[in-house]
């Protein structure tokens, strides 16, 4: 959490994703690929990712 008090220190936006329990694999589970797919549409193509049914 040392990066997130100096970002939050520096005055800087961030997004911090934390999933209990999650560990590192979470990024690769269904639910982290779509967060990360998600983060990259808004923010490279400006625009809200489709929900998917």
């Amino acid at each position: 959490m040392q990066v997130v008090n100096a970002l939050i220190e520096a005055d800087k936006d961030f997004d911090l994703l934390v999933v209990p329990s999650g560990g590192h694999g979470i990024a690769e589970s269904r639910y982290g690929t779509r967060r990360r797919r998600d983060f990259f549409v808004r923010h490279l193509l400006g625009v809200e990712p489709r929900s998917e049914p």
